[in-house]
């Protein structure tokens, strides 16, 4: 009988499947091995990416501070402007008030007559000058009466000076008006 030896081929199969195993199991853990670097290297851009944007909020956070705190400035920087604004305004209104006195009191002046003096103290204005003549005085301190918005007005004093003043004999007069 005629044997043949399969054993060879068996073997030979058995080794072909082993390396066909091992084939596989090299690719599939080369399979692997590159995925979790592909992953890997994925990951690190992603978290790279991130670590910019983050950074970039963080200097838009910074400046956006840095703003907001020029912006709180301005407008503390308006709101003393403003203060300042009302005062000025105030003090404008303030000043016509004096101004319009003096307009009056000039138009009201006669011709021969001056003033020398004029004191405001709030309730009570002092008005201290000089006439030609008594009339003079009465005609001035009628049309201070007839003004009523200028306050009361009462004659303190008429009197003739002892010494001539610029060479002629003038009546010296004070007058307060009060409001």
């Amino acid at each position: 009988m005629i044997r043949i030896n399969l054993l060879p081929v068996r073997a030979a199969k058995k080794k072909e499947s082993i390396r066909f195993q091992l084939t596989v199991a090299g690719l599939i853990t080369f399979l692997i091995i590159a995925l979790g670097v592909a992953f890997y290297w994925i990951s690190s851009n992603e978290a790279s990416a991130l670590g910019e944007d983050i950074s970039k909020g963080e200097e838009e956070l910074s400046e956006l501070k840095k703003k907001i705190g020029e912006l709180s400035r301005i407008k503390e920087q308006k709101k003393v402007l403003e203060s300042k604004l009302r005062v000025v305004k105030k003090l404008e209104s303030a000043r016509t008030g004096p101004v319009e006195l003096f307009v009056k009191i000039s138009e009201l002046i006669p011709q021969n007559a001056w003033l020398s003096s004029l004191v405001d103290t709030g309730p009570v204005i002092t008005l201290q000058g000089y006439a030609a003549t008594e009339d003079d005085v009465s005609v001035f301190l009628r049309g201070l009466e007839r003004h009523r918005e200028l306050g009361r007005a009462e004659l303190v004093v008429v009197k003739r000076p002892k010494q001539r003043i610029a060479g002629r004999d003038l009546f010296e007069f004070t007058i307060k008006l009060e409001k």
